[in-house]
């Protein structure tokens, strides 16, 4: 696995290689805060090696086979999604686990809410996994069967049960006795008897999943809410869910959660002699291009369940990638507002902000420029937004020497960004999708006003070229 190295030392030169860390759990806190190892100029100027829908042609970048000056005129940063990309980043996962199991794969929902990229996914054969009433009405409105539809949350109100019992969806997610009480009377009063699964902590727990995190259950209350569902007429006991990891890029890690996840059910069938049938792993998958850079693949995840599960018999594997589908399938096109040196570190400040992009870690969003040409002078730049925060969205990129003045493009952003954006400090960009050689845009400029005056109630200022359409608009009403 590629490692990253301690916090506080700079990141090495292009060709350098990162010292080693050989304890894991510090490995994976310094992962967790500084990110993956930075991009070199080599990677850069080879993106397509990594991200195939991404590209130099001759110099220029272009995304899903279209050059960024069509793509983007460079007058509002762009947030864009490339619909075929999540597709074939589902296919990867189900294609490599279907190897080995009968397997299910119902995308999460909760990482992004873009139609167009749903619908694709829809299309492709997918399932949803969603978490709450609003995903739900999402998944319903684009056409996801209630039968292909897994149901996480906890503490669900009493309309929407009433909505998702009648409808049958696949499996419904519990991890509290009195969620299985809730549900249990809503069962009696409909006659319906819903597919449930519990929620368990197979692993040992971490700086995610703490002792002290509200997720899932331990294992000795695990039996005693297992066995409270085997024995309720009302409901249906089908599976154990686990969902204890996060970017994940290590398969012994997955394998050992599938492993303790197969014990689980061995245990659960000679104390109440239910056996069930379905082992829902979750997801918690690092994004696809990072999962590649770190020199695994999914089928190396698919393998390692394989040993985990290995003597199951019986059994179908449900999956729940978010960050794996949806992760490296948007790239955000931004300009650059200005520069700045500090202490001798050079920075970039995009008009792109944390308001859409959380910056997770400091390295969560790799820069790539938006031309490239034989003989430039490259140097190592911050990228950060413009909020009086000290928000970085990636640190130690290499860069162009005069990539500012042409803009930047930003990767892995399409995981759980635009789902968590809000309409603080630096607004936001546009969203949009590549389709037939071009792009649609479903959110722009008038959408935010529209978000911003229904939120707060303020009719914003027109700003820049706005300022003389809606004058000469006025004109023209006052002339009626």
């Amino acid at each position: 696995m590629t490692q990253s190295v301690p916090i506080g030392q700079p990141s090495p030169e292009p060709g350098e290689v990162e010292p080693a860390i050989t304890d894991d759990s510090r490995l994976a806190a310094m992962l967790g805060q500084t990110g993956p190892p930075v991009f070199t100029r080599e990677e850069v100027e080879q993106i397509d090696r990594l991200i195939p829908f991404i590209a130099y042609d001759d110099g220029q970048l272009s995304i899903d086979g279209v050059s960024g000056e069509q793509l983007w005129d460079g007058r509002r940063s762009l947030l864009l999604y490339v619909p075929s990309r999540a597709v074939d980043n589902y296919r990867s996962i189900r294609d490599a686990f279907a190897q080995h199991f009968s397997v299910a794969v119902n995308c999460a929902l909760k990482a992004c809410y873009v139609g167009s990229v749903l619908a694709a996914l829809r299309d492709a054969g997918a399932g949803a996994e969603i978490a709450s009433e609003l995903e739900w009405r999402i998944a319903r409105s684009l056409g996801f069967a209630p039968d292909r539809t897994i149901v996480s949350g906890m503490s669900r109100q009493a309309d929407h049960l009433q909505t998702l019992l009648p409808n049958e969806a696949l499996l419904i997610a519990v991890d509290s006795f009195e969620e299985v009480q809730h549900i249990e009377w809503h069962a009696r009063r409909t006659g319906a008897r819903p597919k449930l699964m519990v929620r368990v902590n197979p692993l040992p727990p971490d700086s995610f999943f703490s002792e002290r995190s509200k997720l899932g259950v331990g294992a000795d209350e695990a039996y005693e809410l297992l066995e409270s569902v085997a024995r309720s007429s009302h409901l249906e006991l089908h599976g154990l869910h686990a969902h204890q990891l996060v970017r994940c890029t290590n398969p012994e890690r997955f394998g050992e959660l599938a492993r303790r996840m197969g014990e689980l059910r061995d245990e659960l069938a000679g104390r109440a002699g239910v056996r069930v049938g379905t082992l829902d792993l979750g997801g918690g998958f690092e994004a696809r291009y990072l999962m590649e850079r770190a020199g695994w693949t999914i089928a190396d995840f698919a393998l390692a369940a394989r040993d985990g599960l290995a003597g199951q018999d019986d059994l179908r594997v449900l999956l729940e990638p978010g960050r794996y589908v949806f992760g490296d399938a948007a790239v955000v096109l931004s300009r650059i507002l200005g520069t700045k040196v500090k202490e001798g570190q050079h920075w970039q400040i995009a008009e792109v902000g944390s308001n859409l992009l959380p910056p997770t870690s400091d390295r969560a969003y790799p820069a790539l420029p938006l031309r490239i040409a034989d003989g430039q002078a490259w140097k190592r730049t911050h990228i950060a937004d413009p909020t009086p925060t000290p928000a970085r969205l990636y640190l130690d990129a290499m860069l162009p020497a005069d990539a500012a003045g042409e803009g930047i493009a930003l990767l892995g952003t399409g995981a759980y960004t635009a789902v968590r954006a809000s309409l603080w400090n630096a607004g936001l960009p546009d969203i949009g999708f590549v389709t037939d050689g071009g792009v649609e845009i479903v959110f722009d400029r008038e959408a935010q006003d529209a978000a911003f005056r229904a939120l707060y109630g303020i009719d914003l200022e027109p700003v820049g070229e706005d300022v003389a359409e809606r004058a000469q608009l006025g004109r023209q009403r006052a002339r009626h």
